[in-house]
């Protein structure tokens, strides 16, 4: 029996009119139910579907710390570690000293080509690190506001108080707010620092060369696979100058990786 071609154009009608209704219901859905339907698939197997509801999300302009877990979760069981790496180093930004995280992302390196080691750092490093991650820039920004405002507020009452011949009555609490003022403003300006300062991006494609100029004509320095997070020091028409945690450094182009 021969097959029209009127019977196959409705299949192909069909068809996209099937993956356009498919798109219509993802973007008519709330963000909330697209999260709500994305755990649901996730809990079925339903992994691209679900990949497919958080991005959703995404589109629509939402961000939290559980969707990029989530998503990171997603890529994590479709073996895709660049995809699931990146959303774990974003979830990270947001979920500070998060368990669950850490432990998801330790075992995602298990899995993943390069086995960078980090030098020792020094003590008061870490503590300074630990110390911002404590606090959103958010918070940081509230924070210091604050407290310069308690520090006008306790130089007022003081100053009242000197006039008045009674000096010593406000300041305790004039040291007290400056001290915490100081201390808030210092924090505050280091965070400003690495925002603006320290860039980091995960390579998405399974195999990059790196190159030691960025022309593709330039040395071969070494290779890196996907999954794995670098710094990202300089841009110069399309390419990016990287840095890894054992202090290698090299450029590669701006298409195989995206920035955290």
């Amino acid at each position: 029996m021969q097959r029209s071609l009127f019977a196959g154009q409705q299949t192909l009608v069909v068809f996209w009119l099937a993956l356009f209704l498919s798109s219509a219901l993802l973007n008519a859905a709330t963000p909330r139910e697209n999260f709500i339907a994305g755990n649901e698939l996730y809990q079925q197997g339903k992994y691209e579907q679900a990949a497919a509801r958080y991005q959703a999300v995404l589109d629509a302009g939402y961000k939290s710390g559980a969707l990029y877990f989530n998503l990171g979760n997603v890529y994590y069981k479709l073996d895709r570690p660049g995809l699931s790496r990146l959303n774990y180093e974003r979830a990270a930004r947001i979920l500070k000293n998060d368990e669950d995280l850490t432990d998801n992302i330790l075992l995602l390196k298990q899995k993943l080509v390069d086995k960078i080691p980090e030098p020792p750092r020094f003590f008061l490093n870490d503590w300074r690190d630990f110390i911002l991650g404590l606090f959103s820039i958010q918070l940081l920004t509230w924070l210091t506001a604050g407290l310069l405002a308690l520090f006008l507020f306790g130089s007022a009452l003081r100053r009242h108080a000197m006039i008045r011949g009674r000096g010593r009555r406000f300041r305790s609490l004039f040291i007290f707010s400056a001290v915490l003022f100081v201390l808030t403003a210092f924090l505050f300006g280091q965070k400003i620092y690495h925002l603006e300062t320290e860039a980091y991006g995960v390579i998405l494609q399974p195999v990059v060369t790196v190159f030691a100029e960025p022309s593709a004509s330039g040395t071969e320095v070494f290779v890196l696979h996907e999954g794995t997070k670098v710094k990202i020091e300089r841009s110069s028409n399309g390419w990016k100058e990287i840095k890894l945690a054992d202090g290698k450094t090299g450029w590669l182009t701006q298409e195989n990786m995206e920035i955290i």
